[in-house]
Formats: structure tokens, sequence, C-alpha cells
């Protein structure tokens, strides 16, 4: 028997508006033993409310009575197996980039700069290598201007204890905001000796029909810095799409797996896990599930196998073996090799990964 929610998307393919608004409105979950349900019925509420305001960048305002925005429950996803794996994957490859040259100055560029935890975390790996660099530059690129300068002081702080110089370089925009002229500016200050690293961020790069494809174009840019190596996180998922009743089947199947993840996590609260599926997960369906037109949607994943394309398309060689991955001791998680990525499944459901890439086919 078909679950209800699929039910009312079915009256929606059948052109049955009406009918599934009624059924959708009859249906009631409870917030916190029925998240997942709770969370899917009220996006689709939200898609057939006609007063439905257009709201902003998920990720810039509010949502229902969760207290923190979402940049801020990223805290609370560094307990999450899943995702601290994709990091554990990443780091050592930033560093192993950032080093194995013997550069006297290098740097360290993040698109999704956040409030700079993952680019302290890879400065302390760079400083435990044999030969560290005399002078580390941070360039970070992060749209909330609070994080921004949040991340600039966190760096610096951190920086006091490590054996280089660290220098800051804050850019309060997403990559494919940068102008022509500071993407040369960029090249012609980093070019040669920048590491790059995109963690869960690029898949918010919407592209306009008449423009052709942005997030091609980012990448040529980001292959012309000339970067001793490219780094990329993301979930693994087709969002990218035009086709509402796809999008929607291939939301349910990933977050599903995710809200039951997030219930087997015993160092979870309850209300931490309450605030991950609602106050997270939850506005990233509503974004997906919400908005039809492309240029509204701001969560649009695509397949991990259609970003390495991506990146070979601009020019980008892949590491295909990455070794030394780390243990796996979860249960329900395994790493895994994969053609151009490594992946991180869950009950053998492949959720999110990691891409390595330079623009010289030296040790791919």
């Amino acid at each position: 028997m078909p679950h209800p929610l699929h039910e009312v998307v079915q009256h929606l393919k059948e052109g049955s508006v009406r009918t599934a608004y009624h059924l959708l409105h009859g249906l009631s979950y409870d917030r916190k033993t029925q998240t997942k349900e709770y969370v899917f019925a009220d996006a689709l509420k939200k898609k057939l409310d006609f007063n439905y305001i257009e709201q902003a960048n998920v990720y810039l305002g509010k949502y229902d009575d969760e207290e923190d925005s979402q940049i801020d429950i990223f805290d609370v996803l560094t307990k999450v197996s899943l995702f601290t794996y994709s990091y554990q994957i990443a780091n050592p490859l930033l560093a192993q980039y950032i080093t194995e040259k013997g550069l006297a100055e290098v740097a360290y560029m993040d698109l999704g700069l956040g409030k700079g935890s993952q680019a302290i975390a890879v400065m302390q790996l760079v400083a435990k290598s044999a030969h560290p660099p005399q002078k580390f530059t941070v360039i970070g690129l992060e749209p909330v201007p609070t994080s921004l300068e949040a991340a600039g002081a966190a760096i610096r702080e951190a920086g006091k204890d490590l054996p280089f110089a660290v220098d800051f370089v804050g850019i309060s925009k997403c990559a494919e905001d940068l102008s022509w002229e500071e993407w040369q500016d960029l090249q012609q200050r980093f070019g040669g000796k920048v590491t790059i690293n995109a963690a869960y961020s690029l898949h918010h790069i919407v592209s306009e029909p008449h423009e052709g494809d942005e997030r091609d174009r980012v990448l040529r840019q980001l292959y012309l810095l000339n970067p001793l190596g490219f780094v990329l996180l993301e979930g693994n998922a087709n969002h990218n799409i035009d086709d509402f009743f796809q999008r929607f089947q291939n939301c349910w199947d990933l977050y599903g797996n995710c809200f039951d993840m997030v219930d087997a996590l015993e160092q979870l609260t309850d209300e931490e896990k309450v605030a991950l599926k609602i106050g997270f997960f939850g506005r990233e369906i509503e974004d997906i599930l919400a908005e039809d037109e492309m240029a509204n949607r701001h969560e649009r994943l695509e397949p991990l196998s259609i970003w390495a394309e991506r990146l070979v398309q601009a020019g980008f060689y892949l590491k295909k073996d990455l070794p030394d991955l780390p243990p796996v001791t979860h249960p329900t998680l395994t790493v895994r090799q994969y053609r151009g990525y490594v992946g991180v499944e869950y009950n053998h459901h492949l959720l999110v990964g990691v891409i390595a890439a330079q623009v010289n086919k030296y040790n791919s």
C-alpha cells in the first residue's frame, strides 16, 4: 500500500490538485515522533498554498520556531558520523595538496567557509607535516557577513599556535558572484599556489537558462587559478531537475535515509535530532519541493558522477585512488572507493562523497 504522502503526489501528477489538497490537509503527523512525514507534509502544504510567499536563500533565514539559523545547526552536524567521515577523507587530501610541492607560501581557498572550522583543521594538519610552509593564506568565501567575520577571527587566533604566518582574505560573496576582475586578482595573487576546498557548497549554484551552465563556468574559473589541488564534498542525489515528481522521489529517498541515520545516533539528544531534522534537513526539503522554478531553488544536489564529469570537462584530472581512507567503526556506515570519487554509504545507500582533482595528470 503506497504511503499517504505518495498518494498526494500521485494525485498531483494526475492533475487532481483539489483531491491532493484535501487528502494532504486530512493527514496529521506528530512533529517529534513522525518527523519525516511531518516535514514532507509541511513542504507539500506550502507548495499547494497559493498565498505562499517566496523566501530568501534557505541559509539566510529562520525556519518555523527553531531558534538557531541553519548556519548554527552545523555545530550539531559535527556529531553526525556520515559527515565527519567525509571530512576525515577530505582534510588529509587538502593537506597533501598544500604541502607536497614544498612551497614556502601557500593558499587555501574555501568556497563555503562557514565559521572556519574546516580551514582550521586543515591548517593544523599542514602544521604537522614534515615541511610546513612559511606562510599560509586562507581565502574564505562566505555570503553571511557575521559568519565571515567570526571565521576570520577564529582563523587568526588559531594561527598564533602554528609554525607559519597565517593571513586571512575574506570575501563576502559566493563563487558564482565573483566578477571577472575579482577572478583575475585571485589568479595574479594566488595562482599556482592555492588549494581549493568546496564542502557542500557548490550545489547551491543556480544557472539561469540564458546564461549557460553557471556551475561549469565556476569550475572553469577555478581551473584557471592553476590550483595545486581541488577537493569537493557533496551529497549524492539529483534535485537539479525540473520534474517535480522525480524530484520528490529523489528527495524522499535521500532524506529518508538521513532521518533514519539521525534517529539511530545515540550521541544526539532528542532536541538535537529534532533540530537537525526540522531546522536543517527540513528547510532543505522545503526548498526542494515547494518551489517549481529552477531559479528559485537553492538546494540542487547532483549525483557525484555528474560532478566528476563536470570537473573533467573543466580540465581537471581526477585522483583515481585515494589511499589511507579512515577506518570505519560505525555499524551502518561504509566508506567505498568508486570510479573518480570516494563515497560514504549508510546501509549501502550512497549519501555523500569526496572528489579529489588536480590540473596536472601526475599522481592522478
